[in-house]
């Protein structure tokens, strides 16, 4: 152990010799560990944004049938006979406490470049606010209802600074006022706009229905069969069509969706661009065999065992890798950790905003990664020098 030791130090300090003929296979283990990493940190912030979102006591209920808030619809007779239930909470005058809202994609055009998004629009009641116990207002103020006026999550203004207290935008051929900015714990509510629920239902022509309708209920000791009881009662009434589910299991169901999306997308470049990096790693480590066949064959004539010979090639593919990894990783954390991003959301057709959190345990697995390359790619190498010949090596030019 210790000539192998010896042997990968005196590998380690002629590195920098041979470093122009291992660009190649640094560049490559690079970009892995960028895309590498670049999927984590999105799966990541999508994830943690998607957790931060929905109240694990509220009742979230749409249409029957409809996987997201775009896709259902509700009106005033069901809304009532759910808030009637004795299963939801009531206030001190005895009104069932719940949030009536109206979700919309609606078309953003920046006057400035002329691009246009589909931002998420939500009409929210009086009670909404009851079930947004992390909401904050951090400029302005919040809008007065029967007024076009807006309200923005903070991720949203940070992604597109010119929506600003104060400004107007036009959203479904009107004009808005932005009132105030506001905070939920960064969760999903943070892109979106939202508006008074009777101005959204005027604008576009909907009328007294809503899409989404969120329950406070009077027992949260046993949420499951709470809701397994309500599901069975309400299933059981022919003058509803609803689907309810927990808020916080709507979201984590979201999550779930967008990172399968982008796994399906970007796991498959990740392994292929692998693969490339392994291919590279085991061409260079083969080209230093190659060259340096007299001084392995010097090595093993000394009293160097294969072993120890190997162990050095090994080490060299590593921190190949090592070096590689580094420099992939350490732009990314530099230029993106803490930065804003935005992700078409394929749920509601809108955008989502989320922070990117390179964060040390996804660098590691990254890093890791790029070491696993890096020995795939020296260990055939080490063994074709194990078995290399004296004799022959010594007569190589």
């Amino acid at each position: 152990m210790k000539a192998a030791l010896t042997l990968i130090w005196v590998n380690i300090n002629s590195f920098p010799q041979r470093l122009t003929a291992s660009l190649i296979s640094i560049l490559s283990i690079a970009c892995v560990s960028a895309v590498i990493l670049g999927v984590l940190t999105l799966t990541n912030g999508m994830l943690k944004t998607m957790q931060r979102s929905g109240l694990d006591n509220t009742l979230l209920v749409m249409r029957a049938g409809a996987s997201s808030e775009l896709q259902s619809v509700m009106f005033p007779s069901e809304v009532k006979l759910l808030a009637a239930d004795s299963l939801i909470k009531k206030d001190n005058q005895g009104n069932a406490i719940y949030a009536a809202e109206m979700f919309v994609s609606s078309e953003y055009k920046n006057a400035t470049n002329d691009k246009s998004t589909n931002l998420a629009l939500r009409g929210i009641s009086r009670h909404t606010y009851d079930f947004r116990p992390n909401f904050n207002i951090i400029n302005g103020r919040k809008f007065q209802t029967g007024l076009r006026e807006l309200l923005v999550g903070r991720a949203l203004a940070r992604k597109m600074p010119e929506l600003q207290v104060g400004s107007r935008i036009h959203l479904g051929g009107t004009s808005w006022l932005i009132s105030g900015i506001f905070t939920d714990n960064n969760s999903v509510f943070e892109s979106e706009l939202w508006a008074d629920l009777g101005m959204l239902q005027s604008d576009y022509n909907r009328g007294n229905t809503v899409q989404s309708l969120r329950l406070a209920l009077v027992d949260t000791s046993n949420l499951t069969q709470t809701v397994k009881t309500l599901n069975k009662q309400w299933q059981a009434d022919p003058r509803l069509n609803v689907r309810i589910i927990l808020e916080k299991e709507f979201f984590a169901e979201q999550g779930k969706k967008l990172n399968h999306l982008i796994n399906l997308v970007g796991l498959p470049v990740a392994m292929i661009m692998a693969l490339g990096a392994t291919i590279a790693a085991l061409n260079t480590m083969y080209a230093a065999i190659v060259s340096r066949s007299k001084e392995i064959a010097t090595q093993k004539a000394i009293g160097f065992m294969p072993f120890d010979i190997a162990s050095a090639i090994i080490s060299e593919a590593v921190l190949i890798a090592f070096l590689g990894g580094l420099l992939g990783i350490l732009p990314l954390y530099l230029i993106f950790d803490g930065w804003t991003a935005a992700s078409q959301n394929t749920s509601n057709l809108s955008q989502m905003m989320f922070n990117f959190n390179v964060s040390i345990p996804l660098m590691s697995q990254t890093m890791l990664l790029a070491i696993g390359i890096g020995l795939l790619g020296g260990t055939l190498p080490a063994f074709k020098a194990m078995k290399l010949p004296v004799t022959l090596a010594l007569r190589d030019n």
